[in-house]
């Protein structure tokens, strides 16, 4: 299954920030800015060139502005430089830790987010793109308006597409949205301000981390980050629930000081870092996912070794009951480990990831434990289950995506986990007292979503789900004969989970190819 998806397609901008050297300014970012773009955009008094001062934007926000550039205007420019320009202006002119917060999902390729926008910026904005898109922009007035008419003139079937037949939409979007737009995303604020002046936190040195790959489950280690200039070298070893060692290397850029991009080697395997660093430079968050495939990751906390004590995670962080078990402790500055609530226990044995507590549970054990060390703790770190009342599947909706058969799209597969659930007060499944355990071993399949998809086939055609991991790998792309009207192997699928005598169920839509898939979708 991995091995297939590691062969699979390597989205082309979304990875230009990983995969290009940073190498030491030649020239300092704003000469560079003046050779490669004044000779288009023209300097004001103060030297500012028009268009390009009046906007702030993300890492991936400057690489499409200057790709585009290439593309559409003749821009051109080395790849080195086109990198250090992308540094200079995600420095200088970029977003403050607050500012991009709430929508880093869009930055990490998280697949299964619904947006909820309303109008009238749902209705002008989201209808092509993600609102966290223009979320994570700041401009001034003037700059949103021209933005507009940016819009207008490179893209003509707006018109269409802002219901253009039954409103004055260019009015409403200069009239409405372009001073809402300049409220909520001001190319002044205060969080900016303070972020220029503020001493930006060290990528390298050790953490300890935790996440979940793909094909493995939940998984642990540590990174070493080294070097005096970008990109950083990365080095470490990661280790599976199941006692798999991994070694770790790659390369890291920061941008914006701390916009942390890596590009690692996962024992063979490809994986792209998308995280931020934390303002106090103790903590780091985001996502990893597959080079090949970013639909397929998961979340990765890390805490900086040796600064003070904290407890990123617990793996294996469910356990079934009656059943002897050795948890790692993922942390930092962890002394004698306490374990208390469903299970009780102390000790554990420092290693170089944390420390690894020994716990047997009573087989009618159920319940939380929270775990404690050197005056820190993690609530509901562990859960030890000897039942499942219910079962979610995560995510509840989710795309797929055809492709390959020789076209330049590769398949986008979907990934689910099943999460298992008691029952609260009540006594009911499936109500708002509910108590999460947390991801379970389940066994996977789908069927077909409504009497459409059952007379098409859509279980048949659209592509398989793999038994054990709950990742769905879509079918080839293309008419195919076989299918009323020759249709495309698209489907809408109920994707089913079972874990002992609990199920659950969700909804996998498959669709057709993404041929444009911009860094900021």
């Amino acid at each position: 299954m991995i091995e297939r998806l590691r062969k699979g397609h390597v989205a082309g901008l979304a990875g230009l920030l990983l995969l290009m050297p940073v190498p030491g300014l030649a020239q300092d970012g704003a000469t560079l800015l003046e050779e490669n773009c004044a000779g288009c955009h023209e300097a004001d008094a103060a030297g500012v060139l028009s268009r390009i001062g009046g906007q702030r934007k993300t890492p991936e926000g400057w690489l499409m502005t200057i790709v585009r550039m290439r593309i559409f205007h003749g821009m051109e420019i080395e790849p080195a430089v086109q990198s250090q320009l992308v540094h200079y202006l995600s420095d200088t002119q970029g977003l403050a830790p607050s500012e991009a917060e709430g929508y880093r999902y869009i930055l990490e390729r998280e697949p299964a987010v619904v947006e909820n926008v309303e109008a009238p910026l749902g209705e002008m904005c989201s209808r092509c793109h993600s609102s966290a898109r223009y979320a994570l922009q700041r401009r001034t007035q003037e700059e949103w308006a021209l933005h507009i008419d940016f819009h207008v003139g490179q893209w003509p079937t707006l018109e269409y597409q802002a219901l253009g037949r039954d409103r004055e939409w260019l009015k409403l979007a200069r009239e409405e949205v372009v001073p809402l737009l300049a409220e909520k995303y001001p190319l002044e604020s205060e969080a900016w301000s303070s972020w220029l002046e503020a001493q930006k936190p060290e990528a390298t040195g050790s953490w300890v981390f935790a996440t979940r790959l793909p094909d493995k489950g939940e998984a642990y280690g540590n990174l070493e980050v080294s070097g005096d200039s970008q990109p950083y070298a990365v080095s470490g070893t990661l280790k599976t629930a199941g006692g798999e060692e991994l070694a770790v290397s790659g390369k890291l850029n920061v941008y914006t000081g701390y916009e942390w991009r890596a590009n690692l080697d996962i024992g063979g395997t490809a994986y792209r870092q998308v995280l931020a660093i934390s303002e106090d430079g103790d903590t780091l968050s985001g996502r990893q996912f597959l080079h090949a495939e970013d639909s397929l990751g998961s979340t990765f906390r890390a805490a900086r070794a040796g600064v003070k004590p904290a407890v990123v995670g617990v793996v294996p962080s469910t356990v079934p009951a009656g059943a002897s078990a050795t948890v790692q402790i993922v942390g930092t500055g962890l002394d004698s480990v306490g374990l208390s609530g469903a299970v009780e226990a102390s000790g554990g044995a420092a290693n170089a990831f944390g420390a690894a507590i020994d716990i047997s549970p009573a087989e009618d054990v159920d319940g939380a434990v929270a775990v404690a060390s050197a005056g820190t703790a993690l609530e509901d770190g562990l859960a030890v289950y000897s039942h499942i009342d219910s079962l979610k599947v995560e995510p509840a909706f989710a795309v797929a995506r055809v492709g390959g058969g020789g076209g330049s799209a590769a398949k986008v597969p979907a990934r689910f986990e099943a999460v298992g659930y008691w029952n609260g007060p009540d006594g009911q499944p499936g109500t708002e007292d509910d108590i999460r355990i947390g991801v379970v071993p389940a066994s996977w399949s789908v069927a077909p979503f409504n009497e459409e998809a059952e007379q098409l086939k859509d279980a048949e055609y659209a592509g398989k789900m793999n038994e054990s991991l709950g990742i769905f790998v879509p079918a080839v792309a293309g008419p195919n004969p076989e299918r009323p009207f020759s249709t495309n192997n698209a489907g809408n699928l109920k994707v089913l989970a079972t874990s002992g005598e609990a199920t659950g169920e969700g909804q996998l839509i498959v669709t057709v190819q993404r041929w444009n898939d911009p860094p900021i979708r």
